[in-house]
């Protein structure tokens, strides 16, 4: 039986996939600017997966973004944020 998704790794999803989309970057290139494998990206952006510090350094990285705004955005979308 599958776990269900945590909640924090869903709105950490929707953070990458928001940073990425305004930098206007597909999965691919994104993963390829931050050294990880394209279906991470895919994983983590759906909530599946729980990215590691250094992945989440070198995304912030490839985003050209600083981790602390990740975080924040993450923020906005985890349950009673407010997106």
């Amino acid at each position: 039986m599958e776990e269900p998704r945590n909640p924090h790794d869903i709105a950490l999803g929707h953070a990458i996939r928001r940073l990425r989309k305004q930098a206007q970057l597909s999965q691919q290139e994104l993963a390829d600017r931050a050294r990880v494998p394209a279906a991470m990206i895919s994983q983590i952006e759906s909530g599946g997966v729980d990215a590691d510090w250094g992945t989440l350094r070198r995304l912030a990285s490839a985003l050209e973004v600083q981790l602390a705004d990740v975080f924040r955005l993450t923020e906005e979308f985890e349950p009673g944020g407010e997106s």
